[in-house]
């Protein structure tokens, strides 16, 4: 089985499902790094962003299944045991990944609406640019124009 994935062209194999100790070591030996367990939404996205196709089983690899991505790097952030494996230069994304992290949950959560709330504003101004501008902007515009218009009328009316 790791001779047909050599043999396929594939330089790293994501699993979602778990394999044993000795086909690692065995990846491993062959110079094909492994993951196990990845999750079945983010294989799924993997496999859209890179131009995969979802292999449920080694016999049916070949060379027009595989995906292409520009490096695939594992990072481990301050003291925890935290690992993030990150896909980078996917050729059918231009997906990024915004890592928050802070000094408890509650600042990591309100981050995370900060960005949300971030991100929602961009989308909507894709879709419709008219902006209304917030702070009292059309309230003071209009004043301006009554103002104006006002001079223009003879009386106290």
């Amino acid at each position: 089985m790791v001779s047909k994935v050599k043999d396929s062209g594939a330089n790293i194999v994501l699993c979602q499902w778990g394999f044993d100790d000795e086909a690692n070591h065995l990846l491993m030996h062959n110079d094909l790094p492994a993951v196990r367990w990845v999750g079945g939404v983010e294989i799924e996205l993997l496999a859209l962003a890179t131009g995969a196709r979802i292999i449920p089983r080694f016999e049916e690899i070949t060379p027009e299944k595989l995906g292409t991505a520009g490096t695939i790097c594992e990072y481990q952030f301050g003291t925890s045991n935290d690992k993030v494996l990150l896909v980078k230069d996917c050729i059918k994304s231009k997906a990024v990944t915004c890592m928050i992290r802070g000094g408890s949950k509650t600042i990591c959560d309100e981050a995370k609406r900060c960005l949300f709330d971030a991100i929602c504003v961009v989308r909507n101004m894709i879709k419709n640019n008219n902006v209304v501008g917030g702070g009292g902007a059309t309230e003071l515009a209009c004043a301006i124009q009554v103002h104006k218009t006002a001079d223009e009328i003879e009386g106290i009316e």
